[in-house]
């Protein structure tokens, strides 16, 4: 639909203007900022050590919603020395690509989760993907794993899904049951608005989700967090890990502690 038919019918249904105006703002807002972003230098990674990562790296060039955090999930993943991988959440694959490649190095089985058909976006022989509503795979994920001589104990748990409240707290009450004693859970979208921006200065479009997933860990852990900026916390047993660009991305790492007295 042409822009002038878009305004006629806004002026026929004035109630629909404002948003449609909202948006061709933020559409032009966007366009401009990257325009002055595009035209700066974007240095390539140095080559590594490690194939896997320079991989990695060459991909997050490559402006996405969550491309500022892959290295991190790669990096993140690795310490744990995961056995069992899940991801509830897949799309285009962005996050199984760098997850499959930790399960390459470490021995692990990667676990895929989507309530859409995203098979197509793997062919790593140590993934399986499921096309399952996540929170009811959750409920039966101890007998799901039993039936193929596994052992229901994740290591690893990315969370990309819905990005809604009451969907993100049923994830966290029917998943977290089944993480292990070192296990870290990777949450996406902790600060979504309908405008981001990432560490390279360029912005994308995205939407306001009222919070849903913060509120979600705020309900669990008991307390407020700011996710406008990165913040370090800590509660109940977990290491809480904020940074803010890009949509969000929060890193929870289970820690064992002394006894304090």
């Amino acid at each position: 639909m042409s822009m002038i038919k878009k305004i006629a019918r806004g002026l026929r249904n004035p109630g629909t203007l404002p948003a449609y105006c909202n948006a061709k703002t933020i559409d032009y807002r966007i366009k401009i900022n990257n325009a002055f972003v595009g035209k700066r230098t974007r240095p390539k990674p140095p080559v590594t050590g490690l194939a896997a990562l320079d991989e990695i790296q060459a991909r997050a060039l490559v402006r996405t919603d969550i491309n500022d955090h892959l290295v991190t999930l790669f990096i993140e993943s690795l310490s744990p020395a995961p056995k069992l991988i899940v991801e509830l959440g897949v799309r285009g694959g962005e996050t199984a690509f760098v997850l499959e490649r930790v399960a390459s190095l470490c021995g692990s089985r990667v676990v895929l989760v989507d309530i859409e058909d995203c098979s197509g976006v793997t062919s790593c022989a140590s993934s399986t993907f499921v096309k399952s509503d996540d929170v009811e795979l959750g409920k039966r994920f101890p007998a799901w794993c039993r039936e193929r001589g596994w052992e229901p104990q994740i290591d690893i748990l990315h969370i990309d899904t819905s990005h809604l409240f009451a969907h993100t707290t049923q994830e966290i009450e029917h998943w977290f049951p089944h993480l292990g004693a070192k296990a870290k859970v990777f949450l996406h979208d902790t600060n979504l608005t309908p405008v981001f921006r990432r560490r390279d200065g360029s912005m994308g479009k995205a939407w306001n989700n009222e919070r849903g997933v913060i509120r979600a860990l705020e309900r669990y852990f008991n307390k407020p967090f700011n996710e406008t900026r990165d913040f370090i916390d800590y509660s109940r047993g977990w290491l809480i890990k904020h940074d803010a660009v890009c949509n969000g991305f929060t890193i929870l790492e289970r820690i064992e502690l002394p006894s304090q007295t």
